[in-house]
């Protein structure tokens, strides 16, 4: 199967998401709202704490319960999606999330202590969107424009990422009620959405009886591809928690806070500028090699963070590493669908998620386990050390695909 090198499209800035279809636009948009309206996971640990009064062990035991609990969501309703349809199960997911919120949002006066178990219960239903959302924009997508596909979905990530914390930080300081109430009716809006504008696609025609008892595994490379991508989210995840202590280390509470926080604007800025360029100038690179360039990337990125101390170069270090988040973030999509049978694709985009959930959940405790005999500098280059090798991984994979 040679469809990982693709060639270079005559397109530049936006207009690389002409001709995608009224599909793709819609699933755009949906993911735009839920992103934009997902308070209740921006600023879960602080309503936990701050504003249900649970101790910190406690809320850390539900954190790490609903973390769980969205795993099992991702493998249970990507595997169910492949025998039962996607639309009508992220329609289910969507209307649970949305009344369990409704739920949380009635119970802030009368029960708020029920609030912490409605939100573990809706985990599962979270979970299963995005494994369920990227198979349908594989469905959908034109042929041959799978990277610019994924390309827009990611921007509508980033898009609802970067509006939506400053209304949950308002919503927060005055009303929880309406901090799940709105959550509530914006996740209602885009299923709405999602009713209307994305069919509900079906098999062009009906396998062979040999080929429905023909059972479909995942191939081993895409296991390889699912424990690379684990290993790069247990880096990626340094920069949540261990690029904050360094700064508080360096700059104080106060003015480290501050300037970690536009350390992540400049991120999000970047991602929202360049994600259509790169888009256009990596398309001809091909999956791999555009993965291997992210890593290496984030390599330059990290070992500025290991040997600086100036802020400046802590930004100039933090866009060449957004560049490489940008490149890892919408190959690694394309990779996935094209590799995976269609028959079980809903499965194999579940299984990224879950090995990239285990990567993120395990990053602060291999942070602090480094951080406890060494330090900062030694933990970026781990970190640079980690990318580096799946960098040269993801090459030595194209040369294999490609022999």
């Amino acid at each position: 199967m040679n469809t990982i090198r693709q060639p270079r499209p005559l397109l530049t800035g936006f207009s690389v998401y002409k001709g995608l279809g009224s599909s793709i636009y819609a699933l755009f948009a949906i993911r735009v709202i839920n992103r934009f309206g997902d308070f209740v996971q921006l600023l879960l640990v602080l309503i936990l704490t701050v504003r249900l009064g649970l101790s910190p062990k406690d809320a850390g035991i539900f954190v790490s319960a609903s973390i769980i609990a969205t795993m099992v969501g991702q493998m249970s309703i990507g595997m169910a999606a492949d025998k039962w349809g996607k639309k009508p199960l992220l329609v289910l997911c969507q209307v649970m999330v949305s009344l369990s919120y409704l739920s949380c949002a009635l119970l802030v006066v009368v029960r708020p202590n029920l609030i912490p178990y409605l939100i573990l219960a809706a985990s599962p239903f979270r979970g299963g969107t995005a494994p369920l959302t990227n198979t349908m924009v594989a469905e959908f997508s034109p042929q041959g424009r799978l990277s610019h596909s994924f390309s827009l979905l990611y921007l509508g990530t980033n898009i609802g990422v970067a509006l939506g914390p400053m209304v949950a930080s308002l919503l927060f300081a005055r009303s929880l009620l309406l901090l799940f109430a709105i959550s509530a009716v914006l996740l209602s809006l885009s299923t709405l959405l999602l009713l209307m504008t994305v069919p509900n696609r079906h098999a062009p025609e009906r396998p062979s009886k040999e080929m429905q008892q023909a059972r479909v595994h995942i191939p081993p490379i895409l296991w390889l591809f699912f424990i690379f991508n684990a290993l790069y989210t247990l880096t990626y995840g340094q920069n949540s928690f261990t690029l904050p202590l360094q700064f508080n280390s360096l700059y104080g509470d106060v003015l480290g806070a501050s300037r970690y926080a536009k350390l992540m604007m400049v991120n999000a800025v970047v991602v929202l500028v360049c994600t259509t360029l790169l888009t256009a100038w990596t398309h001809r690179l091909g999956q791999l090699v555009s993965m291997a360039v992210a890593l290496f990337l984030y390599v330059a990125g990290y070992l500025v963070y290991a040997f600086c101390s100036s802020f400046s170069l802590f930004l100039v270090a933090t866009c060449i590493w957004t560049l490489g988040e940008i490149l890892m973030a919408t190959n690694s999509n394309v990779f996935l669908n094209v590799y995976a049978h269609e028959r079980i694709r809903s499965q194999c985009n579940a299984w990224m998620h879950v090995f990239s959930s285990l990567g993120h959940s395990l990053a602060p405790a291999l942070g602090g386990l480094v951080l406890l005999d060494t330090g900062y500098r030694q933990l970026w280059l781990l970190a640079c050390g980690i990318c580096f090798l799946l960098g040269c991984g993801y090459i030595a994979l194209n040369k294999y695909l490609k022999s």
